[in-house]
């Protein structure tokens, strides 16, 4: 799938901006704090139903500005069209449109776009809690799977229930506590399983992707930790009651889930460098781009890669920038504050591509 077409208006800093993309490579080039990431942020809006930096829909609309409205217009990989629009004012509800159709709920938006971003913020998988590698495994199954999503959203919810009465002075009925249970353990088996299949899946493409931008004397692993391959979670809730009646919370589950990176049989936290874990990561997120291109939809995903360069030498730049540039990476979009970079980086893809200049959150085409 590429975008050919992005309309903004009031997204962020960017008052207004009509931009029209090569299907290749596009690059934009500003100091930082222009708003470079904003445009790949309101590409990521518009597959997602959300901002990536910031949670609070309000918070999107540009300061003095009332709205805020976005639009794509798309071409499938079989040559279809799709428009997808997206108006947002404070205090009402956000609408998204596929066509000229309303979505009713969002989350049947979420994988008709396809999209992996390449990001700075990345690097909390490694250094952050294990609410960011769920959130990684959520982001990419979500966009193929919609039970899945589904069974996040009954487990959540579920979930807060359990909690509220494991925290409550008096003593839970332990009737309610059956039925919230039991929905949990229901919605925890397809996330346990949707969980084991993707990263079984997406352990071979990472290790050669990885191998392929750091050389052969580097070896990676990733591997899926959850209560849930203990056996069924009902029978853990049932048997963790006492204690989580004590500490106030739910103990087991699938919110607890995990990966561990590691780098040579270690944890990549502790022994990898920075241009090892910069490495590492972007090898997982190559390798989610070509694991959801082969699932669900069969669509290219929209490539991004934000400030992606930053911490690794010559080589594995060059080779990551050949590695992109093959038929197999479809659209992509970078940016980066040097514009001596990027025409190092654009003559060695050797692809159609488009420059942007952006300014104050004024994005303007930059002449070759």
């Amino acid at each position: 799938m590429v975008i050919e077409q992005l309309s903004i208006l009031n997204y962020k800093n960017i008052e207004q901006a009509e931009l029209t993309f090569s299907p290749k490579i596009n690059c934009f080039v500003g100091a930082n704090g222009m708003g470079k990431t904003n445009v790949l942020d309101a590409l990521y809006y518009l597959s997602f139903c959300r901002s990536h930096t910031n949670p609070v829909d309000a918070q999107v609309v540009r300061h003095g500005a009332e709205f805020l409205m976005l639009q794509g217009k798309y071409l499938t990989d079989e040559g279809e069209p799709e428009v997808i629009s997206c108006g947002l004012k404070p205090g009402r509800r956000k609408r998204f449109k596929r066509g000229d159709k309303e979505y009713r709920r969002l989350a049947e938006h979420i994988g008709v776009v396809p999209l992996v971003l390449i990001s700075p913020a990345d690097t909390e998988l490694i250094t952050g809690g294990s609410e960011e590698r769920r959130r990684f495994m959520d982001v990419v199954i979500s966009q193929y799977n919609l039970a899945y999503l589904d069974a996040l959203i009954h487990y959540g919810r579920a979930l807060q229930q359990r909690n509220q009465l494991l925290k409550a002075e008096a003593e839970p009925d332990p009737a309610m506590l059956d039925v919230y249970e039991e929905i949990m353990a229901g919605a925890a088996e397809v996330i346990f399983a949707e969980r084991a299949r993707f990263v079984e899946a997406l352990v071979p493409l990472f290790s050669r992707i990885y191998a392929r931008i750091a050389g052969e004397g580097e070896s990676v692993g990733l591997t899926y930790e959850s209560h849930c391959a203990r056996g069924p979670l009902i029978g853990q809730l049932r048997d963790g009651r006492a204690k989580e009646r004590i500490v106030g919370y739910t103990l087991h589950g699938t919110h607890k889930d995990d990966l561990t990176m590691e780098l040579g049989g270690y944890p990549v936290k502790r022994e990898g460098s920075q241009g090892q874990c910069k490495t590492y990561l972007v090898a997982l997120k190559l390798a989610q781009f070509l694991f959801l291109k082969q699932t669900g939809r069969r669509q290219t995903p929209l490539l991004l890669l934000d400030d992606v360069f930053d911490k690794l030498d010559s080589r594995r730049v060059a080779e990551i920038v050949r590695l992109v540039a093959d038929a197999n990476y479809g659209q992509i979009f970078l940016t980066d504050t040097n514009r001596e970079h990027l025409d190092r980086i654009l003559e060695q893809s050797g692809c159609d591509h488009a420059l942007f200049r952006v300014d104050e959150g004024r994005i303007s085409h930059e002449a070759e």
